[in-house]
């Protein structure tokens, strides 16, 4: 897998005060409501948005960062964020004033293998020093648009800073699909505007553009029919897809079903269907060649146990021969026992209210019932990561 996320570490970010995790090609975490797993996916997210967007834009879907600390940060704490690849370690660093994130953040970015700092910005400064490779020293440059990351220009900057570039081609290769968000109600009554992309976007707006195009190409690459696959394995009556250019810029896509003898239109098909197809697409749409880190929010809503075994059997394709790194957020027990406890992570909180993440696979207390029972059948039971015991209860 070419330039995956290899180390995450969080700190005061929300309930996540100190979180340190060793990424897998695949991480499925899980645990009681509000123990922090969609605030460790929205941690990435957050990342990606600044690199994209700028800090300003990406801290105003945030309130402007009211809330974001950890309400037990001490005065003059920060937010800090570390992602790692195989080839450098980023640090970014959020300041804050009057309760809101100040929008010039501090940053810093180390090769991995002779531990160089190719990028040296204080918190509030509009300047940072920049390592240049060729002549081994750093110099200090006036950033043009301070709200945007040093490490976006830092790539403009040095020809030779594939470090800095690996960084970077991560946080724009990082796609969030949350399935509560999802514009299932457009897709079904308007359809989607149609494009010639193949990347779906966060709400899933253009469902039916993506696949349509997917299904013009399928001469050339067999995404198309991936999806169709597992389509047809998660629903056994399921019988394709059928598009039709309903306006100058709109898709709609009719559904094909063994019992039924006529084309069936979106709006008349289950949920289940449209998020799974959302699930299936947001997987292998952007196909074998092109790394992305894909954060799946909750991807099991609407569907029945078997349709999530077969998304399970999805995720793990599309993680070791697709070079996809795939996260998940989920409540769901069918969904969790598909998967190898190494891959796994619960998240509970502490009695001081922070998040505490193990891997399944190293939780002394139950390796001897891993054993005899899934991963799921012991949330269910309550024997790890259980929402009806108090954090208090479990530190006495």
């Amino acid at each position: 897998m070419s330039n995956p996320l290899v180390n995450l570490q969080i700190n005061n970010f929300r309930c996540l005060a100190n979180v340190p995790i060793t990424t897998n090609p695949l991480n499925v975490l899980f645990g009681p409501n509000g123990s922090g797993k969609s605030t460790f996916l929205d941690t990435i997210w957050f990342v990606r948005d600044c690199a994209i967007r700028g800090v300003s834009l990406a801290a105003s879907d945030r309130d402007h960062g009211i809330g974001l600390l950890w309400d037990g940060a001490e005065d003059g704490e920060t937010i800090s964020i570390t992602i790692q690849t195989h080839s450098a370690t980023y640090q970014i660093t959020f300041g804050y004033s009057s309760g809101r994130i100040e929008p010039f953040v501090g940053e810093q970015l180390y090769t991995t293998d002779d531990n160089i700092c190719l990028i040296d910005r204080k918190i509030g400064s509009d300047k940072a020093s920049f390592y240049q490779v060729g002549r081994g020293q750093s110099q200090y440059i006036s950033l043009k648009d301070p709200e945007k990351l040093a490490l976006t220009r830092y790539v403009d900057w040095e020809d030779s800073a594939s470090a800095a570039a690996d960084i970077e081609n991560l946080l724009r290769l990082v796609r969030r699909y949350d399935s509560r968000s999802a514009s299932l109600f457009k897709l079904k009554r308007l359809g989607s505007e149609s494009d010639y992309g193949d990347r779906l976007q966060d709400r899933c707006e253009n469902l039916w553009s993506v696949l349509r195009n997917l299904h013009d190409r399928r001469v050339v690459d067999d995404r198309y029919d991936t999806i169709i696959h597992f389509m047809k394995e998660s629903f056994p009556s399921f019988n394709g897809l059928a598009f039709e250019q309903t306006g100058r810029y709109t898709v709609y896509t009719n559904f094909l079903d063994e019992r039924r003898q006529g084309l069936i239109r979106a709006s008349g098909v289950s949920d289940g269907h449209l998020q799974m197809l959302i699930n299936l697409t947001a997987l292998f749409s952007e196909g074998l060649s092109r790394y992305s880190l894909i954060l799946l929010d909750e991807p099991e809503l609407s569907l029945h146990p078997w349709a999530l075994a077969v998304l399970a059997k999805a995720v793990k394709l599309a993680t070791k021969e697709w070079n996809k790194q795939v996260f998940i957020a989920t409540h769901s027990p069918v969904l969790i026992s598909q998967f190898e406890p190494t891959n796994i992570l619960a998240a509970e909180l502490d009695g001081q209210g922070k998040t505490v993440m193990k891997r399944v696979s190293e939780i002394e207390a139950i390796q001897d019932l891993l054993e005899d029972y899934a991963t799921g059948s012991l949330y269910m039971a309550e024997m790890i990561a259980p929402q009806s015991k108090s954090p208090f209860e479990e530190e006495r």
